[in-house]
């Protein structure tokens, strides 16, 4: 009870103070993602649906922003060229649900299978089309409001915080010694621990916290050496903590992907070094490397159709995917049915495929998605519906790279560094989950384009000849 009454007077005074610095705000909603999907926050105030917390300090945000920028005459300057792409990513999300509510009877029919009751559509349309929105509005505000090196130092700190308070919490949920129990347990106890201690699901938490740690190790361009030791290597050794404790192999994997790029091209040095950090996860972490390695074990169990020999060794593609083996063929011959536009929202349980796994499987409840964001898409909207949104990410991989290579100035370095890390882990992570329909984990990784946009025009005004306040 303490702590909401002090939530509900922190977010008061923040509501209050968005009318005075949008731009600051905007950053807070950022940082309370840590608390805010935490199972004891309110969901609802006075019983209103979607009326919560962070929901009144969103709104109060947006109307500030919308007012101040009107009166100061702000221009938005984001380039035209990304501009459309936003435009299309959003109106083909909007598309998306239309078609869906023009015809849901698949999803009726499996949830009547289930013996559930299907969604309300307010419910639907909250889930589908405003909070896809609402997780993105903070990026964009913090990408119109961040025009001075003070403002960018401090997204920059909000940002990091956000995933460090995250880890934090996994931690002190799983505790440290879950490190030392074999690699199933350890995600058994994960996927029921982190949903109710944390609010986010480990895949999702494992996914965030990857991309987070070299995000965080990036910013030691721009710190002294005393601040090197004293916070950025402790908050990169408790991110790192908070990953192997999820047990999510895909955030392992995108973790030594993303470490390995900037290794190669950026900080070769420190590539002597990953002798000692092997033997230190060996030694230190062995669930993480039995999670890891599940499938690949001769001893691991197998099922019919899906155990593959290399090099005279067993390998259980249905344990190395959990089971994705099973479903993404299935998906993959639907997407060749309907190439171009596809099926529409939440395609895979309304076409049927989510029951037909279940009755032949008996593993329904595990595949309401294909498991992978890519073939989600085109399973929704098409290959010309992905056609914008593909591109989209393909440059801010490309705007990322280029400032983190760009050593003319130490703040290029770190947005580039930090853009890179948490779009790449998404990116990595989307072939085994994830979703390209913006959701509570992306507010980060949307913060970080909002940031990395707005550094991307002010570098092209200083290569123009122009002044820019946050550029020096």
């Amino acid at each position: 009870m303490i702590r909401i009454t002090l939530l509900t007077l922190l977010i008061a005074y923040l509501s209050a103070y968005a009318w005075k610095d949008w731009f600051r705000t905007a950053c807070w909603l950022v940082l309370l993602m840590a608390v805010f999907q935490h199972p004891d926050m309110p969901k609802a105030i006075a019983g209103v649906p979607g009326l919560n917390h962070w929901n009144f300090l969103f709104l109060n945000t947006v109307f500030a922003w919308l007012s101040d920028r009107k009166k100061r005459k702000l221009e938005w300057e984001m380039p035209s060229g990304i501009k459309f792409l936003l435009w299309c990513y959003s109106f083909l999300i909007v598309m998306s649900v239309i078609r869906y509510f023009s015809d849901s009877s698949g999803v009726s029919e499996l949830f009547e299978a289930m013996g559930r009751h299907a969604p309300s559509r307010l419910s639907e349309t909250n889930e589908f089309l405003f909070n896809c929105f609402k997780w993105v509005v903070p990026g964009m505000i913090i990408f119109d409001g961040c025009r001075t090196r003070k403002q960018f130092n401090f997204a920059m700190i909000v940002l990091a915080l956000m995933y460090i308070l995250l880890a934090l919490q996994v931690i002190k949920a799983m505790k440290l010694g879950s490190l030392a129990i074999d690699g199933d347990a350890l995600q058994k106890k994960a996927i029921k621990i982190i949903s109710n201690s944390v609010g986010f699901h480990r895949v999702n938490m494992s996914m965030m916290l990857s991309g987070a740690f070299w995000a965080v190790f990036c910013l030691k361009e721009v710190v002294t050496t005393k601040q090197y030791w004293l916070y950025i290597l402790p908050s990169c050794f408790a991110i790192f903590l908070g990953m192997a404790l999820t047990g999510g192999r895909t955030g392992y994997g995108t973790w030594a992907i993303i470490g390995a790029l900037f290794c190669l091209f950026k900080w070769r040095k420190y590539i002597l070094l990953l002798p000692i950090l092997v033997m230190s996860i060996l030694t230190f972490t062995p669930s993480a490397i039995d999670r890891l390695t599940q499938g690949f074990s001769p001893e691991d169990e197998a099922i019919e159709n899906t155990e593959t020999d290399f090099a005279g060794e067993s390998i259980d593609l249905n344990s190395v995917t959990s089971g994705r083996v099973i479903a993404w063929p299935l998906v993959w011959d639907s997407i060749k049915d309907a190439p171009f536009f596809g099926y529409g929202r939440v395609a895979m349980q309304n076409i049927g495929l989510t029951l037909n796994i279940r009755e032949e499987y008996g593993e329904g409840e595990k595949f309401p998605h294909p498991h992978n964001a890519y073939l989600e898409w085109l399973l929704d909207n098409g290959f010309i519906g992905a056609m914008p949104v593909f591109l989209f990410y393909i440059l801010m991989i490309k705007y990322s790279w280029s400032l983190f290579r760009d050593k003319s100035n130490k703040i290029y370095v770190v947005t580039g560094g930090v853009a890179f890390s948490l779009i790449a882990a998404f990116l990595i992570a989307s072939s085994g989950s994830q979703t390209f329909y913006p959701r509570e984990g992306a507010v980060g990784m949307w913060a970080a384009i909002g940031i990395l946009l707005r550094v991307h025009i002010e570098r092209i005004k200083k290569r123009n000849g122009k002044t820019s306040s946050l550029i020096e």
